[in-house]
Formats: C-alpha cells, structure tokens, sequence
C-alpha cells in the first residue's frame, strides 16, 4: 500500500528557491558593476596622458568604458563601438615593433615603433582579488537572505 507524505511549508519552499537566482543575480550585479568601475578607474588613471609621447592625444582615456551583459554577472572594459572606439588601444597595452606604412598615394612611412604601455591588464590585476572576493560575499549575503533555514 503506498504511502502519501505531505512537505509542510512545501509552498513556501518552493517560492524561496524560485528566488534565489534573481536574488543572487541583483546581489552580484551591483558587486560586478563597482568592481567594473573600479577597474576603468585605474585603466583610465595608468593610460598614456596627452602629451607623454608625441603620439598621446588622449582619445583612449576618453573612450574607454564598461558595459555589463544583461544578466549583470560579467563586465566588459575596454574600448568598442563604430564611433566609440580607440582602435589604437591594444597598440598602447602591447606597444608596436618598427614597421613601414604604405599610404594610398605611394609614399612610405617609417614608423619608429612604440613600447608598451600597459594599463588595462595592471588595472584588471590591482582589482582582481578584491572584486572576486566581493562578488563570493554577495553570493553568501544573498544565498543568507533567501534562505528558509
């Protein structure tokens, strides 16, 4: 014969566990979102400042940004975009070997090259510990609020 068992609170269960994935999404989105701030921060503070080499105009400290996905848990931070974009941005973070450019009217430059510059990666390194171990405690914090224990 079997036997029927009954959940008390089943319902309620069932409510908790249906919010903990939102709940742990807003909590890490915020934490992702200052980590993204505070790592633009210092990439916009270690880029080249107008003037420091003849080649610094100060467009890649203008353009850089952050851009969270939709579900907020991953940042992006760089530069992007038609309009937005520094597309000299990852010569500046890895420096350029000496090279001739040819121009469309036939005439040749030699370019002296350029070394590096790094100031995403420096910036990404400098934040890294602190943000992962801020995004570990959102999860905890929002995991404790949910919770039916």
């Amino acid at each position: 014969m079997a036997r029927r068992s009954r959940v008390i609170g089943g319902q309620r269960l069932r409510r908790r566990l249906r919010q903990l994935p939102a709940a742990i999404r807003k909590e890490i989105r915020e934490v992702v979102e200052e980590g993204a701030l505070a790592i633009l921060e210092d990439a916009v503070q270690r880029a080249p400042a107008p003037g420091a080499h003849p080649y610094a105009t100060g467009e890649l400290k203008s353009k850089l940004r952050y851009r969270l996905t939709k579900d907020g848990l991953t940042a992006r931070i760089g530069s992007w975009g038609k309009r937005r974009r520094a597309g000299h941005a990852h010569l500046v973070e890895f420096g350029v070997a000496p090279h001739t450019i040819t121009m469309p009217k036939g005439g040749v430059i030699r370019h002296p090259g350029a070394p590096a510059s790094p100031f995403l990666l420096p910036a990404f390194k400098l934040n890294r510990r602190r943000v992962g171990r801020a995004i570990a405690e959102a999860i905890n914090r929002a995991i404790k609020r949910v919770s039916f224990i």
